[in-house]
């Protein structure tokens, strides 16, 4: 088992480069959603890839930097069970994308903040924060009003699109209490191998039971989803689980709070999302963002009094 003493060995960061490192990590984790727009495959396929392309990549990584490590691998065992809880995450957020859009996938993704406050207290062991769970709680009004008025497939997105923020919730306060046990290309390889497992028997299952799928990208999907694979999966949990070590608590809520901010930025721009969207998504986002950029504000200085 890692030492801290040891990983940060391991990982000789500044603390500036720690914070251009998470800020980077952000945006191309924004970007997953706008490629999960443009990539034509389901979304479960779609998830089969980028677990493929993102395991291969960080083995082959480790590999010519002659790193790779097999007793890591083995000995962090239940760190497998984060990847099959990656794999339904995505599984549920790309389901949002495809039947709703991007811009409600990411404002679904903001509710993370609810579930984190109750969950990670729960699974860390520590004594629940009031404030916290204030933030939280103002984020329903902003569901109620995005799901208000949507029906059919839409509805069903957004219902995909929050179970995968509590998913992520859980996902990450597990990824906090065990991130020291290995390093982060150790740990993002563990993941992504235990999600490509999951995605296997899934699309087993999903074409016994439900017939045959469309599998093989065309060249401008296999572009979208190397992009996807290497830099939005590879290169932005390196870069996030490096930073976060270092990086105060208050900071890095702040820089991760704003993906919902780029990715709908970016949708708006790239996909038109607007066209779609009614005022009631307008009010409900508008309420889940400021709460999500109020709370670490409103932490710092409850730190300092």
């Amino acid at each position: 088992m890692y030492t801290f003493a040891k990983v940060t060995t391991l990982l000789p960061l500044s603390l500036k480069r720690a914070y251009i490192e998470l800020h980077i990590a952000v945006v191309l984790l924004a970007c997953t959603a706008i490629l999960g727009d443009l990539i034509s495959l389901s979304a479960t396929v779609l998830v089969w890839w980028r677990t493929l392309i993102a395991g291969l990549g960080m083995a082959i990584f480790l590999l010519l930097r002659k790193r790779l490590s097999i007793r890591q691998l083995m000995d962090s065992k239940k760190l497998y069970l984060l990847g099959v809880m990656v794999a339904i995450h995505w599984i549920c957020f790309f389901g949002c994308i495809k039947l709703a859009n991007a811009s409600t996938a990411l404002i679904c993704f903001a509710t993370i903040s609810f579930f984190t406050a109750w969950i990670e207290p729960w699974i860390t062991h520590r004594p629940l924060v009031r404030h916290e769970i204030v933030f939280g709680l103002m984020v329903i009004p902003g569901i109620v009003l995005i799901a208000g008025k949507a029906e059919g497939d839409i509805m069903i997105g957004i219902f995909l699109g929050i179970t995968a923020a509590l998913l992520l919730a859980i996902f990450s306060s597990l990824e906090k209490k065990w991130i020291l046990e290995v390093d982060p290309e150790h740990m993002s390889l563990i993941q992504m191998a235990s999600a490509w497992v999951t995605m296997c028997l899934w699309l087993g299952g999903e074409m016994l039971f439900g017939g045959p799928i469309r599998f093989w990208p065309d060249m401008t999907d296999l572009g979208y989803l190397l992009v996807l694979g290497l830099l939005c999966t590879c290169v932005a949990w390196v870069l996030c689980i490096r930073a976060v070590r270092l990086v105060t608590a208050y900071d890095s809520i702040m820089v991760i709070n704003l993906e919902p901010v780029y990715g709908m930025a970016m949708a708006f721009f790239l996909l038109k999302d607007f066209k779609e969207l009614t005022t009631s998504f307008y009010i409900g986002a508008a309420i889940i963002l400021a709460s999500v950029l109020i709370h670490p504000i409103w932490q710092k200085h409850h730190a300092r009094t």
